[in-house]
């Protein structure tokens, strides 16, 4: 994960967003997540996305590794949050807004319960041989019934050295296929990203429930 570490403080951070996604608009409420259950949100950095959750009356408990994203989270936001430190992370929480600093694949359950997560950019900031150990966390901090909405990202990987890396539609049923139902909503050609030299490139969006 030292990447991400040097990227925070490179400042290199072209993967956040000043706006809150649409597709996360678009798409939330279809997915039907319980109205007062609290947000996983993976890999968040200072993520917008995570008030416009709070917004819809969730507690959100996002995870990140990196100590400048969090801090940015809560200074973007003019929130100063209670600082707690437990099991090897460090919680920091201002009003339905909480984040875990630390790393998402040491997280316990009895750190972090959820009925519902997103990840617009976790999954594809991995390389496939580390994926199959995030879906596994994610099984292990959502109850049953639990839904996912996720957002990925798709293109020939070797046009293109990541992150993000390419995700494409097959792996994700290979990797949530045995214990969560997959749907996939839409699939979003991505024009623009062929600036980058790519010659197909699309993004999909998923709900995934959590058997």
């Amino acid at each position: 994960m030292t990447i991400w570490h040097q990227r925070w403080t490179a400042n290199q951070i072209g993967f956040h967003r000043e706006v809150v996604n649409d597709v996360l608009e678009k798409y939330w409420a279809s997915i039907e997540p319980n109205p007062k259950g609290s947000v996983l949100v993976p890999l968040c950095g200072k993520s917008i996305d995570m008030h416009w959750l709070v917004e819809q009356g969730h507690e959100v408990i996002g995870v990140e590794l990196v100590q400048k994203a969090v801090d940015a989270f809560f200074n973007d936001a003019n929130l100063t949050p209670s600082i707690e430190h437990l099991d090897g992370f460090t919680r920091y929480t201002s009003g339905k807004n909480t984040i875990l600093q630390g790393d998402v694949f040491a997280l316990s359950p009895s750190l972090a319960t959820c009925q519902a997560w997103y990840d617009r950019a976790a999954l594809v900031a991995l390389p496939s041989s580390i994926r199959p150990a995030y879906v596994e966390q994610i099984h292990a901090l959502c109850d049953p019934g639990s839904v996912g909405l996720m957002i990925t990202f798709a293109y020939p990987q070797e046009q293109m050295q990541g992150p993000p890396f390419s995700l494409p539609n097959e792996e994700v049923e290979d990797l949530f296929g045995d214990s969560f139902i997959v749907e996939l909503l839409e699939q979003i050609p991505l024009e623009d990203e062929k600036d980058r030299g790519l010659t197909n490139v699309h993004s999909s969006v998923y709900k995934i429930t959590k058997i």
